[in-house]
């Protein structure tokens, strides 16, 4: 069986509430990544903010502003998963609620790393590589 910790990528860039969304666009940028966990001063996940979650925040707005804050668009619900979940379970939570990563957290909800779409993709190439050959 596949778990969660042998596929995730370790550590994960996190945001801070009073952090703006100037700041995390460019960092979102700057990593090559579309989103991730906000967490609180302690270190644990309290939400998750995504480009699709700013797009859609600016739409509904009217206008964009990047000076606002991570706390003032951030979703305050973020999908948690376990190191030592299945990916079977993993999936069937992703493909049911239709998101595209999990934050991998501690029993304490600190996390320690992210699954994302494109980190199924790479087990699904693995796998279709590994039965060709």
């Amino acid at each position: 069986m596949t778990l969660v910790q042998d596929i995730m990528t370790k550590g994960c860039y996190c945001m801070r509430q009073e952090q703006t969304l100037a700041e995390i666009l460019h960092e979102f940028d700057k990593r090559a990544i579309s989103g991730g966990p906000v967490v609180d001063a302690d270190g644990i996940v309290i939400g998750h903010l995504s480009r699709t979650g700013v797009s859609r925040h600016f739409a509904k707005a009217g206008q964009i502003d990047q000076n606002l804050t991570v706390r003032e668009v951030m979703e305050t619900f973020a999908f948690q998963v376990y190191a030592d979940d299945s990916v079977k379970s993993l999936l069937e939570t992703m493909l049911a609620s239709r998101i595209h990563r999990m934050i991998v957290t501690d029993e304490d909800g600190r996390p320690i790393g992210i699954v994302t779409s494109m980190d199924l993709m790479g087990l699904l190439y693995d796998r279709l590589s590994a039965s060709d050959g």
